[in-house]
């Protein structure tokens, strides 16, 4: 920096000026987007497949094993079928040495509406001959729980019960602990409660609405009333006798109930969660939640073959109206979507059963903009032994776009198209060669590295978050030396500049090393991508021309010739190409 100020002058220092701001301009934000999507599946159709496991994915929000199934004409798609989320199966006793490599399985499921390389599990046979459903548990020596209930502890409640208090030494009743609904053989999970009748503006507000807007699908907590059980998480409870504190199981959702009076503060960011309120009324604790963004009571669906048009109403619904939060689909369909505005509010009644076992929670939504009428409803959840689980979010649904995946390779019935290029052809060197490719792609992903990038909270926007910096760094030097040999800043010598590019370096360095752990979380589906590929070559591109740059004109003369001119034109147009291919990641396959 000591060369820079040497100069007097209000020219020079106008000019550096300009140039840092137009450097700022001109880089974009370099995160990865995320587009997030989901599968729909005709549920009314069922289909029967067979194959060899090729790996499987224990992740949230669902869980994928693929296999390679054998075609009438001899060829091999890889094929996937989504499972339940990754924390409820394992809390249920599955486990990833149940999907052995190479071992037999056989599926009876739903076929996806748009990728015919994707199913919904409905029942799964292993090799060994255990046959299981979606809600199965398992034992912890593999076999299956006689009950097929859907709760994965193995104690009963009078056990539990002799564990803990069921009152405080206030007086009041005792919450804490784990917490998770349990599904009743036969039924449908979730709470019950009375239909969305929307106002005009709640209408209007979810015109056009499509399944790309569901919270769920990027990741995020939908509301504090449906995400209470989605998923049948364990939902965990801390109590003081000044506040609660919930952390839910599902994305990881977390609320405090202030008990002691404290008011929403007069610049509170509204959120998702809200700001809750509580007061004891006898045994039961009634909570005012106010404080939330606009969002979703019923998020979006796909699940109707005409794309983005709006879903039919569930059976019996009436006209005008949207299912409740967690209220039971009709044969017609999804529910039909329903927003709330930020002027929502939602009042809960939470109390205990007899034995503390249950707890009972009933709620009343409010919401003078978008609702004609109040919604109401209740739900419960049990007391479990089960522990938390973190929500580590690593939504597959909209994987797309890797070789085994490829939509074009198969129709419908699972039969390989007529078109030579989009089969999947097994004959034998280029099979042989895809497998390990994939093989390769897959160990990347089941690494350490890769698994920490990929279902953790913590890791992925960590490591993004230095691959920006790195990024930044290295484009922004790029760009402010490309432009200054093009005669931008022209009173600051051109090798006053030298020294800049060490710090370049530096960011690359540190864009090199997140790069590589970022693309180890997301190899099978990265390796395959048209703009990832492209950013690659033209960051490696720019990297040489400005390298190059240096060496010959910045390092070594105040004076610029028109090669050195085109020279940084080309480096200069390199770097902003590879931002902009980076920007697509997220939207090519």
């Amino acid at each position: 920096m000591t060369n820079f100020f040497k100069w007097e002058g209000s020219t020079s220092m106008w000019n550096l000026r300009c140039l840092c701001v137009l450097v700022a301009l001109i880089i974009p934000n370099v995160a990865f987007a995320h587009h997030g999507s989901s599968g729909q599946f005709e549920t009314n159709k069922t289909i029967e497949l067979s194959g060899e496991i090729t790996r499987v994915r224990l992740v949230n929000p669902h869980a994928y094993v693929y296999f390679d199934a054998t075609n009438d004409d001899g060829s091999v798609t890889n094929m996937r079928c989504e499972l339940q989320s990754g924390s409820l199966l394992k809390r249920r006793g599955w486990n990833t040495e149940q999907f052995k490599t190479g071992s037999a399985i056989t599926l009876i499921g739903s076929p996806d509406r748009n990728d015919p390389t994707t199913c919904y599990m409905q029942q799964i046979t292993f090799e060994n001959g255990i046959t299981a459903t979606r809600n199965s548990v398992f034992n912890d020596d593999g076999s299956l729980v006689a009950s097929d209930d859907g709760n994965a502890s193995s104690q009963t409640q009078s056990e539990i019960v002799e564990q803990r208090s069921i009152t405080r030494t206030d007086g009041t009743p005792n919450i804490e602990g784990n917490w998770a609904m349990v599904r009743k053989e036969g039924s449908r999970p979730g709470g019950g409660g009375s239909f969305a009748q929307l106002t005009e503006a709640g209408a209007l507000a979810v015109e056009g609405a499509t399944q790309d807007e569901n919270p769920r699908y990027q990741c995020e907590p939908t509301n504090i009333i449906m995400d209470w059980w989605f998923d049948l998480m364990v939902n965990k409870i801390e109590q003081s006798s000044n506040q609660i504190h919930l952390t839910y199981g599902f994305m990881s959702l977390e609320r405090t109930i202030y008990l002691d009076g404290t008011a929403m503060p007069a610049n509170y960011e509204t959120n998702r969660a809200g700001f809750s309120t509580g007061v004891w009324e006898g045994n039961t604790l009634v909570v005012t939640t106010t404080g939330f963004d606009e969002g979703w009571l019923m998020a979006p669906m796909g699940g109707n073959p005409g794309g983005n048009a709006r879903p039919p109403r569930p059976e019996g619904a009436p006209d005008g109206k949207s299912g409740p939060p967690g209220g039971p689909r009709g044969n017609g369909g999804p529910p039909s979507p329903a927003k709330n505005s930020s002027e929502l509010v939602i009042v809960e009644r939470f109390s205990l059963n007899e034995d503390g076992t249950v707890l009972k929670r009933e709620y009343t939504i409010t919401d003078p903009l978008y609702l004609k009428a109040p919604m109401t409803g209740s739900d419960e959840v049990t007391f479990t032994q089960d522990s938390y689980q973190p929500y580590d979010c690593d939504d597959l649904t909209a994987e797309r776009g890797s070789g085994n995946l490829d939509p074009s390779a198969t129709t419908p019935d699972n039969k390989a198209t007529g078109n030579d290029v989009s089969k999947r052809d097994v004959s034998k060197s280029g099979n042989v060669n895809g497998q390990s490719v994939m093989s390769t792609l897959y160990k990347l992903e089941d690494s350490k590295v890769g698994q920490t990038i990929s279902s953790t909270q913590w890791g992925y926007p960590i490591v993004l978050s230095l691959h920006a910096i790195g990024m930044a760094t290295m484009v922004g030097i790029a760009l402010m030396l490309t432009l200054r040999v093009l005669g931008f800043a022209s009173a600051i010598p051109v090798t006053a500049m030298a020294s800049y590019w060490n710090v370049a370096l530096i960011g690359f360095g540190i864009n090199l090393v997140s790069g590589v752990a970022l693309f180890r979380g997301n190899a099978s589906e990265l390796y395959f991508n048209w703009a990832f590929r492209i950013k690659i070559l033209l960051v490696i591109a720019g990297l040489v021309l400005t390298w190059r740059l240096v060496t010959i004109c910045i390092k070594q003369t105040d004076k610029v010739s028109t090669k050195h001119k085109r020279l940084a034109a080309i480096a200069m147009v390199s770097w902003v190409a590879a931002i902009i291919a980076g920007r697509l990641i997220g939207y090519m396959s």
